[in-house]
């Protein structure tokens, strides 16, 4: 962490509370009341899902980066779409943009933060034999001839 002159001495709240406090905090206090109650319950139900079993008993200034790292890296390792990771770090992002207004922080644990790239898998296509069979299906409906020149094209 890096201190400014005007930081010396200053008294950090966030020294004594736990991510999980904070996040209880910032969902009641700056969420809700600006915020749809679906939007804040994907809120809260992303946070409790990825954020808090990893990082929220942390106490709040001693989060770093690469702790937040660590967890999108084994959220994309469990399965979880590179989608759903960049969700919860847009979630995580806000609270924390909060916490350095609120003076809690002096820089924000998300900072630098690179969100995991979920391998894309490769390309397939279609055999001979399933190409005949959807072609036999399709052509039974109004689509069909469309979807026969799509497929004899290359489209």
């Amino acid at each position: 962490m890096r201190f400014t002159k005007s930081d010396v001495g200053r008294d950090l709240e966030g020294v004594k509370i736990t991510l999980n406090e904070y996040l209880d905090r910032w969902l009641e206090t700056a969420v809700k009341p600006r915020v749809r109650e679906k939007t804040y319950q994907d809120y809260d139900g992303m946070l409790r899902r990825y954020i808090r079993p990893s990082l929220g008993g942390r106490v709040l200034t001693a989060m770093r980066p690469m702790d937040v790292q660590t967890t999108y890296q084994k959220m994309i390792e469990r399965g979880l779409s590179a989608r759903t990771v960049s969700y919860t770090h847009a979630v995580l992002r806000s609270a924390m943009r909060q916490a350095l207004q609120w003076r809690l922080l002096l820089e924000t644990p998300v900072g630098g933060v690179k969100i995991p790239q979920q391998p894309r898998g490769e390309m397939r296509s279609l055999t001979v034999e399933q190409t005949k069979t959807l072609l036999q299906v399709a052509l039974a409906t109004p689509h069909g001839p469309v979807l026969a020149v799509a497929l004899t094209t290359g489209m």
